[in-house]
This record gives C-alpha cells, structure tokens and sequence, in this order.
C-alpha cells in the first residue's frame, strides 16, 4: 500500500518560514538536510522546474512538514 498527501504552497514562503536564505543552487539526488532542500529547491527553481526528492532525515522531514501545515495558505 502506497499512500501520498501532498501538501500545496509557496516554497519561497517555505523555505523563509524554514530561515533559509537564496544561496547556490545544487541538485542532491537525496535530501539529508534544510541545507540540501534549499540548494535543490534553488538549483531546480532557477531552471523553472519541478522535482521530487526522497528526505533521508525523518526528524528533519517532519518538521519541515509541520512548518508547511501551518500556512494559512496552505491546501
């Protein structure tokens, strides 16, 4: 069984709400890391466009997505 909940928003807004800041841009395969999340998301972004990357921190991966749930924006 495969379940997947996705959770809309900006990443901007997510990766300020994380303290992260524009920096360099770099694609890992694996994210282990807020560091790898905003390269990836950087290194993607700049290109226009979308990737999907497995986070190998389970503690570090649920609090992004805690951060991420509380947008009011969020869907």
């Amino acid at each position: 069984v495969n379940a997947c909940v996705d959770v809309v928003l900006s990443g901007v807004k997510l990766l300020q709400a994380l303290g992260l800041s524009p920096g360099n841009g770099k694609d890992h395969s694996v994210l282990h890391s807020r560091n790898d999340l905003e390269e990836t998301f950087i290194h993607f972004m700049g290109k226009g466009a979308a990737a999907e990357r497995f986070f190998s921190d389970k503690e570090t991966f649920h609090d992004i997505a805690q951060v991420a749930s509380e947008f009011p924006e969020t869907q």
